[in-house]
């Protein structure tokens, strides 16, 4: 349904589910498997535009699905009123900040269902579907994914721009987009250790704008946007 007939592209679930293993339970394994298998299987110009979610009318809050306190099968009149507490919901923005970078980097387009990046919780239909919080937002989230549009316009590499895994394993994964003269390397680390990447040169994280040369660190439960200067 991919060759010119039916479909240009598709909601990218797979994707969503493997970002959602990674983040929760450092699954690198999953979301390496995932990546390179659409990519070899699908062609270019629908990777190219696939619809990355990861939340949608059809899901759970994606804020809720990372929570610790996720409880999807409980009856609705408890889930009408279910919040997370402070620390739930910190760790749960936490998780989706990392999440987001991958559905920002990856081949495809980000596909950010409203309320997501303002930080509404919310189990599914109708829950998940409640108005957008005006000036409740979380200012710390919606400024993270105003920077990630930002990179997106900015960097030509995001714009139908190669993509190539440079390395996986347990825990981590690093890749790389590339287009023309535009080269953005990505490392996200899921596990509870110090992810050191060797990468010759040196980088600028463009999210935390700090730099470093041939070795990068990334701490437990974050990703890195790396270029190179």
């Amino acid at each position: 349904y991919f060759h010119g007939r039916q479909l240009d592209s598709v909601m990218n679930y797979p994707i969503r589910n493997g970002i959602i293993d990674f983040v929760t339970y450092g699954s690198a394994e999953i979301l390496y498997n995932v990546l390179v298998e659409l990519y070899a299987s699908y062609p270019r110009c629908v990777c190219d535009s696939l619809m990355n979610i990861l939340g949608t009318h059809d899901t759970e809050r994606i804020l809720t699905v990372l929570g610790d306190n996720y409880r999807p099968d409980a009856p609705n009149d408890h889930l009408a009123v279910m919040r997370m507490t402070a620390q739930e919901r910190d760790k749960a923005i936490s998780r989706l900040k990392m999440a987001s970078i991958l559905q920002y980097t990856v081949y495809g387009i980000p596909s950010v269902f409203y309320g997501d990046e303002a930080g509404l919780e919310g189990y599914h239909d109708p829950f998940c579907r409640k108005p957008y919080p005006w000036g409740r937002e979380n200012a710390e989230l919606l400024e993270h994914y105003r920077k990630l549009g930002e990179l997106r316009t900015i960097e030509k590499a995001f714009d139908r721009g190669s993509f190539r895994v440079l390395e996986h394993g347990a825990e981590t994964i690093a890749f790389e987009r590339c287009k023309d003269d535009s080269c953005v390397v990505v490392l996200a680390n899921g596990g509870e250790n110090n992810y050191r990447a060797r990468l010759e040169g040196k980088w600028i994280d463009m999210l935390s704008y700090e730099s470093f040369e041939n070795v990068i660190s990334v701490k437990p439960h974050t990703a890195r946007i790396m270029k190179k200067i």
